[in-house]
């Protein structure tokens, strides 16, 4: 979803742009589609868009699909720290979320690649269904503050099964507030996994 705007100059479509759209120059993103100066005519032509317009993207590329599938579904997405964040209550979350989280993956990869392929640029999008996502990284969160603890009393490493990269990510971070603990991540694909080492 953008929107193009045509004016006597670039300059000028793009105020048009900000004044319509409720934004300032620097959370507009734009570019010229086309631009003709001769003695005659001066016009250039803007396509643009902005984050919310994302959301309102995202939100409705979601309810499509989903609601093809049969749902009923709300949604809601927010902007925070530069991430976009979009969440799904439907009249079955747990068909969409799957077991292990593992169709709820799945979405948002998809959704990603609509936003990439659309915007031709890459953001930071989280989809979460009910708030399982948050529920899941509290939990991910509190086993890695139980295996760091273990780690720095036995002074042995543990090498943990594989788990999805947002899930390592919370580990790396929660762990990282640990003195003496180290995590890297080994594998590729589905087998990548995390190892928690202690270190002097």
């Amino acid at each position: 979803m953008k929107k193009q705007y045509t004016a006597k100059t670039v300059q000028d479509a793009v105020n048009n742009a900000c004044e319509e759209l409720g934004v300032t120059i620097d959370e507009l993103n734009y570019e010229v589609i086309s631009e003709t100066k001769t003695l005659f005519i001066k016009k250039a032509t803007i396509e643009c868009y902005t984050i919310p317009m994302i959301q309102e993207f995202i939100e409705s590329y979601i309810r499509r699909f989903i609601s093809d599938m049969g749902f009923e579904i709300e949604t809601v997405s927010y902007l925070q720290d530069g991430r976009i964040y979009c969440n799904i209550n439907t009249s079955n979350n747990s068909i969409l979320i799957g077991k292990a989280g593992v169709i709820l993956r799945a979405i948002n990869f998809i959704v990603k690649n609509a936003v990439s392929n659309t915007y031709k640029k890459r953001y930071e999008i989280s989809i979460d269904i009910n708030g399982y996502k948050e529920d899941r990284y509290k939990k991910v969160a509190s086993m890695a503050r139980r295996f760091g603890k273990q780690v720095q009393r036995t002074k042995t490493d543990i090498k943990l099964d594989p788990m999805p990269a947002d899930e390592r990510k919370v580990m790396h971070q929660e762990l990282a507030k640990f003195n003496h603990v180290k995590t890297e991540s080994h594998g590729e694909g589905k087998n990548r996994h995390m190892v928690i080492s202690y270190v002097k």
